[in-house]
């Protein structure tokens, strides 16, 4: 009996940590939607609550789960 509680207690703790991991550890991913970012832009997307990133470039990135928000919104 002793070992099936360690067994089953060990699957289920190696389960928890997978899926700890595959939700944590997701990183967003972005991608460009214009090589420059206008301040009349920028305010439209912060607006519709859209997450994106200014690079140093001054390029506009949009994170690609609020792709259709996007289309949505901005086109």
């Amino acid at each position: 009996m002793k070992k099936v509680t360690y067994l089953v207690t060990t699957i289920l703790l190696i389960s928890v940590v997978i899926v700890g991991y595959l939700s944590f550890n997701q990183e967003k991913k972005y991608y460009k939607i214009s090589d420059s970012a206008p301040t009349e832009f920028v305010d439209l997307l912060k607006r519709n609550k859209l997450d994106f990133k200014v690079e140093k470039d001054g390029s506009l990135w949009l994170n690609e789960r609020d792709e259709a928000k996007y289309v949505a919104c901005c086109t």
